[in-house]
């Protein structure tokens, strides 16, 4: 039903994530930071992250590079370390 509606109004199939690509979820925990840093980091093109239209999700590509980038920023961030610090304590 779904494939004739989308066939019937010219309306693409979405697009799958590739196998290198990172969800936000992913992204952040992968990086122990929430997923707003990971959506500040998007809306500011400090990582790559794509998306289909508005209602699809972000994937993400992050390369060698730009992974020991980040480690180094999140390690660094005194704001980061902060809100960590306060999650423990609150037990998340």
């Amino acid at each position: 039903m779904i494939k004739w509606i989308r066939l019937r109004h010219k309306i693409p199939a979405p697009q799958l994530k590739h196998l290198e690509e990172l969800t936000v979820k992913e992204t952040a925990v992968t990086f122990g930071v929430s997923p707003h840093v990971v959506y500040y980091w998007i809306e500011r093109g400090v990582i790559d992250a794509r998306k289909l239209n508005n209602g699809s999700p972000w994937w993400i590509t992050i390369d060698r590079r730009k992974e020991r980038e980040l480690r180094r920023w999140v390690s660094k961030s005194t704001k980061i370390q902060k809100l960590r610090a306060q999650d423990s304590k609150r037990g998340l």
